[in-house]
């Protein structure tokens, strides 16, 4: 009867322990996946600044549009 004790006892000990380890791997996944998030929001920001650095010279240097002149090459 007292080995049957202390090997239950021994027995939630380890579950204790075990749920303890859980625990902290949830914790720390967490915060890493808290960290990954924010650099991804920084990594997007700074693509979006790129695209509109080189955007923004594009529409500036557009050319003007090509404007037709009449020409009298035919004669009436």
């Amino acid at each position: 009867m007292i080995k049957n004790r202390e090997s239950a006892a021994r027995s939630r000990e380890r579950k204790q322990a075990y749920q303890e380890e859980l625990e902290s791997l949830i914790a720390r996944l967490e915060e890493e996946n808290e960290q990954l998030h924010r650099e991804k929001v920084e990594r997007t920001k700074q693509r979006f600044k790129q695209l509109m650095e080189k955007e923004i010279p594009v529409v500036e240097k557009r050319r003007p549009a090509c404007v037709l002149k009449r020409v009298h090459s035919v004669q009436w």
